[in-house]
């Protein structure tokens, strides 16, 4: 098997697996209990929340909050903060859990402000920020990565700007597919409102995100219940989870460079190997500075993507063609279309993006597998546009 589709999600680390399985034969106690074995829990929370902390260099002014994914912190703080009428802004081409959540406000006739025409290829043009101010715009929520494009937002500059071009508006980053696959800069967090990381992004276990946000900031839970996690998220907490996510976590900090680095060598080869094909491809996702070496997306019309993909899995390659929370819509990307793709070129996309298990190897088989699939596949296609 081929699987080239980790912006999805990732296998886990065996090394984390085997620890997983200790976590949870050992540390099965409720950490709210008073006795012996639920305070040894509780001290293994605290201990993750050190380890985290160390590893992506948060200050002590951020709280973190364990939640059950990404997706759940997103709607956290976006919720906890801004419900039902604080004023947001957006590019437009955040995940679902980001775009969805904000949308969600006009039912309160509050709606969120798209930045959407001061985009370049996915990412934010500062020439926008007079507008937060004018606006009165209270949150502006970005992806630090592009989930499917892959292009970076550079937090420290956006920071630095926002302070001088609208200083009361605060800037919350959807960190998912950035944790492990480029290089953070540990100076954003003291500009930073929020931030989501979602573990099984990078080698560890589904089921286990957290929120880390200012603790100056109020908070409304979206769980009510007990009084876990600062009142904001109420719950028992998976303590062999939480463990295993600290560990995710300091390998993937550990490995960074590294991991970096042949992402960069897979994203060389794989462009270099489609460029030699004689097939006619779209690149979606940059290159450089601006670029995460994780993620390639590029279209290849007439043939449709989703036909490819199954075409593809035939032979145990898997890819992908966008966020996978949105693979069963039958509408095209509204990323792709977001930056100016055509329908059909954003309906005959795949989105490749590595792991540091995937090898050169694995490339070569995919460029294969995918030029012999075009070939069978573009007559039909192109048949059935002329029959149009």
């Amino acid at each position: 098997m081929i699987y080239l589709d980790n912006a999805a999600t990732t296998s886990m680390d065996p090394e984390i697996i085997t620890s997983l399985q200790d976590y949870m034969r050992v540390q099965f106690a409720n950490s709210g209990t008073v006795y012996g074995i639920g305070v040894d829990a509780k001290k293994k929370i605290e201990e993750a929340k050190e380890s985290i902390t160390f590893a992506l260099g948060i200050p002590s002014s951020h709280n973190l909050v364990f939640t059950s994914c990404g997706t759940e912190s997103n709607n956290l703080f976006l919720k906890g903060l801004c419900f039902p009428d604080k004023k947001t802004a957006y590019l437009g081409l955040e995940h679902p859990s980001i775009t969805e959540t904000l949308l969600s406000f006009k039912k309160f006739d509050n709606e969120p402000a798209s930045l959407l025409k001061f985009n370049r290829q996915g990412r934010l043009d500062l020439s926008c920020l007079p507008l937060l101010k004018e606006k009165k715009i209270r949150l502006l929520c970005l992806s630090h990565v592009n989930n499917e494009l892959g292009t970076i937002n550079d937090p420290v500059p956006l920071i630095e700007a926002m302070k001088k071009e609208s200083p009361k508006t605060r800037l919350f980053l959807d960190g998912v597919q950035a944790i492990g696959k480029i290089k953070l800069n540990k100076s954003m967090w003291s500009g930073l409102a929020g931030y989501s990381l979602s573990a099984h992004k990078f080698h560890g276990p589904k089921g286990i995100g957290l929120l880390v946000y200012n603790s100056n900031l109020n908070l409304a839970p979206q769980l009510h219940g007990g009084k876990q996690q600062f009142g904001v998220r109420a719950g028992t907490l998976p303590v062999p989870l939480i463990m295993a996510f600290a560990q995710a976590v300091e390998l993937a900090i550990a490995r960074q460079q590294k991991t970096e680095e042949h992402f960069k060598k897979l994203q060389e080869h794989l462009i270099e190997g489609l460029n030699k094909l004689e097939i006619p491809i779209l690149y979606n996702s940059g290159y450089g500075e601006f670029q995460s070496p994780a993620i390639v997306n590029f279209s290849f019309p007439p043939v449709e993507a989703e036909v490819m993909v199954h075409h593809l899995e035939q032979k145990e390659i898997f890819v992908g063609m966008g966020s996978a929370c949105s693979a069963h819509s039958k509408e095209p990307s509204k990323i792709l279309m977001g930056i100016g793709l055509t329908e059909e070129q954003a309906r005959c996309s795949l989105r490749v993006s590595f792991s540091q298990t995937n090898t050169i190897n694995e490339i070569e088989k995919f460029l294969h597998a995918f030029a012999e699939a075009y070939q069978i596949l573009s007559p039909t296609f192109k048949d059935r546009a002329v029959s149009r």
